[in-house]
């Protein structure tokens, strides 16, 4: 006999990120898992700040690329435990400057800018003379103004500021490498066991690597 199976509808998901140069690529790996389940995904620019916040309040969907512990200040927010992606952070000095880094400690003698909506430099820079600036451009001014010792920035933002400016340098090795994770509002988090098993598979396989770096 014919027997037609159950249609099942897909669910367009608004995934929130705020704007760095890897959001695109993690949009494109993320875009695929949810396409795996059975679903489609529209990117949403947002502030920093303000993408986390409207997630949190069920605006949108899920936030693309978080550190852990995001929900500790935002608890409408569920994390997927399997990683998405690693982003590196970076010193950036001016180019005739003495500064060298060891640690958190060395940095703590220094004045120090970064990008709005980074809770981990929040937290590392707490207690020091660390000052919010608008981006990453903004930051390398500010360094090259004398304004700041240092810079702390995404490491891929540091190269190509530095390429396109001999005035700054940056420092080697990053400072610190973070894990990012996906992010769903706490509705959708039925969806979080599928989203973790197509992550696994992708990651293992070497599927995610291809999916990052594929050539745009």
């Amino acid at each position: 006999f014919l027997v037609s199976a159950p249609t099942v509808s897909a669910d367009t998901y608004k995934v929130s990120t705020a704007e760095f140069p890897e959001a695109r690529a993690i949009a494109g790996l993320v875009k695929e898992v949810y396409r795996e389940i059975g679903h489609d995904m529209e990117l949403v620019f947002r502030p920093a700040k303000r993408s986390l916040v409207d997630v949190n309040s069920g605006k949108f969907d899920a936030e693309l690329a978080r550190i852990n512990g995001a929900e500790l200040e935002y608890p409408n927010l569920v994390r997927v435990e399997e990683p998405v992606f690693a982003l590196s952070f970076s010193a950036i000095v001016k180019a005739d400057s003495n500064i060298w880094l060891s640690s958190w400690d060395e940095m703590a003698k220094h004045r120090i800018g970064y990008p709005r909506g980074y809770r981990i430099m929040d937290i590392r820079t707490r207690n020091m003379k660390a000052v919010q600036a608008k981006d990453a451009p903004s930051i390398a001014k500010m360094v090259k103004g004398g304004r700041f010792d240092i810079g702390l920035i995404i490491t891929s933002d540091a190269q190509k500021l530095a390429s396109e400016d001999s005035a700054i340098t940056v420092l080697t090795p990053p400072v610190e490498t973070v894990t990012l994770y996906h992010y769903v509002n706490v509705k959708h988090r039925r969806l979080i066991p599928s989203i973790e098993d197509v992550l696994i598979k992708f990651n293992d396989s070497g599927r995610s690597k291809e999916l990052l770096y594929q050539p745009k």
